[in-house]
């Protein structure tokens, strides 16, 4: 079975931590698993030279020991230097870890936030919870799922294919895109990239994409996308589909208040490009859609379905 890089990556680390003496090129060929997988001895050449430099470009301080007669002898990673310091949190600043796992606590990194909370807990010896600490969890955004599929292509260069339906469109069409890169903007996730067919720069609402992201069996050259911000912020922001009216408590909604007028009554006028998305985003800062009466009635209808599903579980709703 083949070697994925990441898994090759963590095998070179290893093998390099646990040796006393530095470690050869043609051992780590013969010892590292993936290495063998090379086509020929130049391609394992290129291979270690790329994983070298993308460990140490992450902070792996992968040393070359050279002899006196200045050929290289081999490789080693010095413990000390990769060991890292003690940690060290003061209970206010795990309490803030802990409130920002928490906050993807129905999200697409819950269970490694909350892994790496229990980590930083255990060595800490403090726990992340404060009573009488008030806050409200992030709600898993429509299309957020797809999002570790979109890292693993973009971090692989996999061109990835995805049913798509645009502003206006009845049904979803396909889409072959090279993912540049993903980026959250005013409450939403969108996806920058390339699409093969239009031969032209794209960006794609998540919340848009029906079914999964699927990736493609060919890569794409490496491109260097600019700032992927200001692309979707040219090319994502379609016509807006209409004007809400919306009540929220407290301070809660900062990003659609960033986004809204505030008027003397309190309300918030805020502007929608997606229906659908405006309730999720309502909803999750424990607001209520006052107008329009068709998206209030889909508000209305969508914490109808919540309290079916959760009498259908048997909690008295």
């Amino acid at each position: 079975m083949a070697v994925d890089r990441t898994e090759r990556l963590l095998n070179l680390v290893l093998c390099l931590l646990g040796a006393e003496r530095p470690v050869t090129r043609s051992l780590l060929h013969a010892a590292v698993p993936g290495y063998a997988d090379a086509a020929s001895d130049d391609a394992f050449e290129r291979m270690f030279e790329r994983d070298k430099e993308e460990l140490r470009g992450m902070g792996v301080p992968i040393h070359t020991v050279v002899t006196s007669a200045g050929e290289v002898e081999g490789y080693r990673i010095d413990v000390g230097d990769y060991a890292m310091p003690e940690l060290s949190f003061t209970a206010q600043e795990v309490t803030v870890l802990g409130l920002a796992a928490r906050a993807w606590s129905d999200a697409a990194l819950s269970a490694p936030a909350t892994a790496a909370l229990r980590k930083v807990e255990a060595v800490a010896g403090l726990r992340g919870d404060v009573p009488g600490t008030s806050w409200r969890d992030a709600s898993r955004t429509p299309g957020e799922s797809e999002l570790p599929v979109l890292w693993e292509a973009i971090r692989t260069r996999h061109v990835v294919t995805f049913d798509y339906r645009a502003l206006g469109d009845v049904e979803p069409t396909p889409r072959e895109v090279h993912p540049w890169a993903t980026v959250r903007w005013q409450g939403a996730w969108y996806l920058a990239g390339w699409n093969r067919r239009r031969q032209a720069e794209r960006v794609y609402r998540l919340s848009r994409i029906t079914g999964s992201v699927r990736l493609l069996p060919d890569n794409f050259d490496p491109v260097d996308p600019g700032d992927a911000r200001a692309l979707v912020q040219r090319l994502g922001q379609p016509e807006p589909e209409g004007v809400a009216l919306i009540r929220l408590p407290g301070q809660a909604g900062a990003s659609l208040r960033e986004r809204g007028d505030e008027q003397p009554d309190g309300l918030i006028t805020v502007s929608f490009t997606d229906g659908d998305q405006l309730i999720s985003e309502v909803l999750a800062s424990g607001g209520v859609v006052v107008e329009p009466a068709e998206l209030r009635e889909r508000t209305r209808e969508h914490l109808r379905r919540v309290v079916e599903r959760h009498r259908g579980d048997g909690v008295d709703a």
